[in-house]
This record gives structure tokens, sequence and C-alpha cells, in this order.
């Protein structure tokens, strides 16, 4: 009986288990309209070319990208596990933006959903979006070309 509430005890005293890494998504900003599209990330199949022009598969002119990394977790919770988000792309793979937060809460659906916002990237050829949370890291890469 003493090994049971003994393991009762420790089994109370963890804390809930921490999120996880979620999905990447990316999505265009529209110029004309102001709509994003619908994710466009892998596997996606989706032709970046000359997006600043309304051409390739945007719907119209593009040259912003709105990157979305999840967390999950077991319903509503604050967890201290700081997440980092880097986009990198270009000749000489520059950074395109960076952002971080050293804790996420998320809502009561065990969800969050976090934005990093890239300007002027629309010929900016391989973007490799890297999302870090803890000691996990996923990365996805989406190619936005131009040329005649």
């Amino acid at each position: 009986m003493l090994i049971s509430l003994a393991a009762l005890g420790l089994a109370a005293a963890q804390p809930a288990a921490a999120g996880t890494l979620g999905e990447i998504r990316m999505h265009l900003f529209y110029q004309e309209t102001g709509r994003l599209s619908p994710d466009i990330s892998p596997p996606a199949s989706f032709a970046g070319f000359n997006i600043g022009i309304g051409e390739g598969d945007a719907e119209e002119r593009a040259d912003d990208l709105l990157v979305v990394v999840e967390i999950r977790s077991n319903g509503e919770q604050f967890i201290e596990t700081p997440l980092r988000l880097l986009a990198r792309g270009g000749e000489g793979n520059g950074v395109l933006g960076e952002r971080r937060w050293e804790t996420v809460g998320t809502g009561e659906n065990g969800r969050a959903y976090l934005p990093l916002y890239l300007r002027g990237v629309g010929c900016a050829g391989n973007i490799n979006v890297t999302a870090t949370f803890g000691r996990a890291t996923r990365t996805e890469t989406l190619t936005l070309d131009c040329g005649e």
C-alpha cells in the first residue's frame, strides 16, 4: 500500500507534459485583396515563379509571406519552453526573418499558432524556415523564384 501511495505522490508532483512542435504553414499575402493564400508549404504543390506579378500558382500579386508554426499540448497550458522561428534564403542563405518566444500559452483546444511575417521575399529563391521548440526542430523549404 505504501508503494502505491508513493507512486501516486510522484505522479502528482510531476509537471504536465510540455507541448510539442506541430506543423509549419506558409501563406502568401495578396496585395490586391489583402487575403492570405491557402497553405503553400510542402507537401502542397505550388509553383512559386514570378509571384510578384501574380504568375506561377499565385492567385494575384504577392511579395510577402506569413509563416505560422503550431504548438500542441494537452489543453490549456503555460509552457516554459522557448520557440525560435528562423527564415533564411536568397544567395548566401541570409536571414530573412527571425522571431523568438520564451514561453508559449496554448488555449483550451491545446493549440497555439505563432507567426513570422516575411516582407519582400517574392524572389528570394529557396526559403528555409526552421522552427526550434526546446529540443525539437522542424524545417520546411519553399522556393519563390523570378525570371523572364
